[in-house]
C-alpha cells in the first residue's frame, strides 16, 4: 500500500508542474529534484523488497531516451526532468510496464494536442499543408498494418507505429510549426527555428527543419565566415540575442506550448489504462 503514496506524489507534482509551466512557461528545480528524490527512494524500496534488479535497466534505457529528446530540444530540461522523476514513481506503483504505457500516453496527448492546435493554425493561416500532412500520416501508417496483418501478423502493430512515427516526423515539417518573433527580452530560451550567420559580411540564415529524419538527410549547409545564433537545446541566450540584434530586427523561432499539462494528462491516462486493465494490444 505504500507505493500508493508515490502514484498520489506523481500527481500532485505533476499538477502543481503544470501550474507554473502556464504561469510562468517554467518549472522550478525543487519541484522536479523533490520529486526525482522522492522516485528514487520508492524505487530503492521497491528493488529491494521484491528484488527486482532486472528494472535497472528498462529504467536506463528510458532515461537514455528522456536525454535524446532533451538534447534534440523537443522537450526541455523542465519537461525532461518531470518525467524522470514521474517514471521513478510510476513504475514504483505499478512495475516496469508503467514506462511504456506513459510514453505511449505522452506521444497520444501530444498528438492530439499539436495537431488540434496545427489545425487551428493551419484554418487561420489557410493552408492546405496540414491536411495533407494528416491524410499522408493516416494513409501510410493504416496501409502498413493492414498489409503486415496479411504478410506477418505478430509484426503488424509494431510496423504500423513504426510507420505512424516515421510519417508523422517528416510530415510535421509542413505543419505550421514557426513564426517570426522580433527580437526583446520575452524571446530568451526560446528554440531558434534558424542558423544565423555572415559570409562576406552578408547575413545568411539558414532554416532548421522541423523533422529530425529531414534534417539529418539535409546535413549539407552552406558555409558561414561566422555564426551569430544557431538553434540550440538551451534556447536563444541573451549573448547570442546581443549579437543578433546588429544585424537584424526579428529571428524565427519554433512554435512551443507548455508541456507539463501534456505530461500530467498522459500520466493521468496511464493510470486509468492500470486501474481498467486496458490490454493496448489486444485491443489493435
Amino acid at each position: 500500500m505504500i507505493f500508493y503514496l508515490a502514484i498520489i506524489i506523481a500527481l500532485a507534482g505533476s499538477i502543481i508542474a503544470s501550474y507554473f509551466d502556464l504561469k510562468t512557461k517554467t518549472i522550478p528545480n525543487f519541484l522536479n529534484f523533490s520529486m526525482i528524490f522522492a522516485g528514487l527512494l520508492f524505487f530503492s524500496l521497491k528493488i529491494l523488497i521484491e528484488e527486482r534488479w532486472f528494472f535497472l535497466i528498462p529504467i536506463a534505457f528510458s532515461y537514455f531516451f528522456i536525454w535524446i529528446l532533451w538534447r534534440t530540444g523537443i522537450w526541455g530540461g523542465g519537461d525532461a526532468k518531470l518525467v524522470t522523476g514521474i517514471i521513478l514513481l510510476g513504475v514504483s506503483f505499478s512495475g516496469i510496464f508503467f514506462i511504456s504505457y506513459f510514453f505511449i500516453s505522452i506521444a497520444l496527448v501530444s498528438l492530439i494536442h499539436y495537431f488540434f492546435f496545427g489545425m487551428i493554425e493551419a484554418i487561420r493561416k489557410k493552408s492546405a499543408k496540414f491536411f495533407i500532412a494528416i491524410l499522408f500520416i493516416f494513409i501510410s501508417s493504416s496501409t502498413t498494418y493492414f498489409a503486415m496483418k496479411i504478410i506477418r501478423p505478430s509484426l503488424s502493430i509494431l510496423a504500423g507505429v513504426i510507420t505512424f512515427f516515421v510519417c508523422g516526423d517528416i510530415a510535421s515539417s509542413f505543419l505550421p510549426c514557426k513564426r517570426n518573433v522580433k527580437l526583446s527580452e520575452e524571446i530568451l530560451g526560446e528554440y531558434l527555428a534558424e542558423t544565423i550567420g555572415l559570409r562576406n559580411n552578408e547575413l545568411i540564415r539558414i532554416e532548421k527543419e522541423q523533422s529530425l529524419i529531414l534534417r539529418i538527410l539535409k546535413q549539407k549547409r552552406e558555409k558561414m565566415d561566422e555564426i551569430i545564433a544557431k538553434p540550440s537545446y538551451l534556447g536563444i541566450s541573451e549573448e547570442e540575442l546581443n549579437s543578433l540584434k546588429e544585424y537584424c530586427n526579428e529571428v524565427r523561432i519554433f512554435i512551443t506550448y507548455p508541456m507539463a499539462p501534456l505530461i500530467f494528462s498522459a500520466l493521468l491516462l496511464t493510470i486509468l489504462i492500470k486501474f481498467f486493465k486496458i490490454n493496448l494490444p489486444s485491443i489493435l
